[in-house]
């Protein structure tokens, strides 16, 4: 339940976890709200809304459980990954060099490929990584396309080789090795498969791989090369998943869009952290993963371009699998899952809140429904001879209209859940908690780390 105070709930065997996912508090009481440690959430902010200091940074930290974070600039991390080196390892996944970070660790993206439907998996990732939803290709070689990449994914995988050969696979129709590696590995439906699109006329045969080489294009970046393969370098550890899944430690993911983005290995490891968490938190009592995984991810449309994420989102909650997703506005959201997918997200959280700074068109007048009427009394007052009268009507108006919404303030927000009204809360900036001291060391202390180089 929408908990004021919080309570830790052991029938969610969250009781190590905390008493609640912290989210804001109440403008008419003044109390401290938490989330379910079974309840999912989408928060939509405009920039500088007080989004990271007011939310992500309380959701990270107010939690003894492992948290995955995402975030496209240093500030999030900076500020938490002091606090949370106590409760575990802090890895730092930053393939693109935004805030610095040397590749120290690395993670084989096709370690998370054991079986061809998690090819397929990982091939989705890396075509939404690279096209928006509402883009147009050719249905026949995208369809093909896909078939392709997740067949190279799987030889590949099943062979113990690098993920970077497939993108040498792709750049050569006639490299035959992709299929000799199925077929020498007991795969013979998927070898023949593939074998048969590369039996396609020249003309077809191009156009299939036309498709595809731009979903793998970023396996070819110099600087993403040590952070997928094992480059001979000592001391260098192994990202596991699995056991991530079941520690107390921290994975930042950062990327951020544009010319050069590598949003799809850091949105493959966060699936496959998702998924192994899943299937732990299937073999557990109660099926779910104690203590919960909190995910706080910011900027999800630019880091985690997961198509399937809206029709998993809920059921993530019920494994023990708390997840934020946080987006900029409406129109973010339709751009990285369109708009069947974004509103079943809106639809599948259980707690929805809207920020400050939106601007959206077709969402501004959705909320304002959403958050309904209220009575109004009315009085007018008219003399007439004989005497004064005061007749009173009653209408219903609009709690808030488009502009009261488009017009909140910093720090303030409107929140709607299951079963209660939408409630105005207050955000709480991370300086009024008790770990705020804490936070402005850590952020210091890396700010003057990079500064040093």
């Amino acid at each position: 339940a929408l908990l004021q105070g919080g309570t830790s709930d052991d029938l969610l065997r969250a009781a190590a976890a905390g008493p609640g996912v912290p989210l804001a508090k109440l403008v008419n009481n003044g109390k401290r709200l938490f989330a379910s440690w079974e309840w999912v959430q989408i928060w939509l902010m405009g920039p500088r809304a007080g989004k990271t200091t007011s939310v992500c940074v309380p959701q990270i930290l107010e939690t003894r459980g492992p948290v995955v974070a995402t975030s496209n600039k240093r500030d999030l991390v900076d500020m938490t990954r002091g606090p949370r080196a106590r409760t575990g390892v802090v890895w730092v996944h930053d393939v693109q060099g935004i805030i610095g970070e040397e590749p120290t660790w690395w993670w084989n993206p096709l370690s998370f490929v054991t079986s061809m439907e998690r090819a397929e998996m990982l091939a989705d990732i890396f075509v939404s990584s690279a096209t928006s939803a509402g883009a147009t290709q050719d249905a026949y070689f995208e369809s093909d396309g896909r078939r392709l990449l997740s067949m190279m994914f799987y030889a590949a995988a099943i062979a113990g080789r690098p993920i970077t050969d497939v993108f040498a696979w792709a750049q050569s129709p006639e490299d035959k090795t992709p299929r000799d590696l199925l077929l020498e590995h007991g795969q013979t439906a998927v070898g023949a498969s593939l074998a048969k699109i590369q039996q396609l006329t020249p003309k077809q045969r191009d156009g299939v791989y036309g498709t595809m080489r731009p979903w793998v294009n970023v396996l070819s970046y110099d600087r993403v090369v040590p952070w997928v393969r094992d480059t001979g370098v000592l001391g260098r550890a192994e990202f596991d998943p699995k056991r991530f899944a079941a520690s107390t430690d921290t994975l930042y993911l950062i990327s951020k869009e544009g010319a050069g983005s590598t949003r799809a290995i850091a949105g493959a490891l966060a699936v496959a952290v998702l998924t192994e968490a899943e299937e732990i938190a299937a073999r557990q009592p109660g099926g779910r993963l104690s203590p919960p995984m909190t995910g706080v991810l910011d900027e999800v449309a630019n880091v985690v371009r997961w198509r399937q994420l809206p029709d998993v989102y809920s059921h993530y909650g019920s494994r023990g699998i708390v997840l934020s997703s946080f987006f900029q506005g409406w129109d973010q959201g339709l751009e990285a899952f369109g708009e069947k997918g974004m509103k079943k997200l809106w639809s599948a959280a259980n707690i929805r809140v809207a920020g400050s700074g939106l601007s959206d068109a077709a969402f501004l007048p959705f909320l304002s429904q959403l958050i309904g009427d209220h009575d109004v009394t009315r009085r007018t007052t008219s003399t007439q001879k004989g005497g004064r009268s005061v007749p009173t009507a009653i209408q219903r108006e609009r709690l808030l209209d488009v502009n009261d919404l488009a017009a909140l303030p910093r720090g303030r927000a409107v929140l709607s859940t299951s079963g209660l009204p939408p409630a105005l809360i207050e955000l709480q900036h991370y300086t009024t908690q008790p770990y705020g001291n804490d936070v402005t060391a850590s952020q210091g202390y890396f700010e003057r780390r990079i500064a040093r180089y």
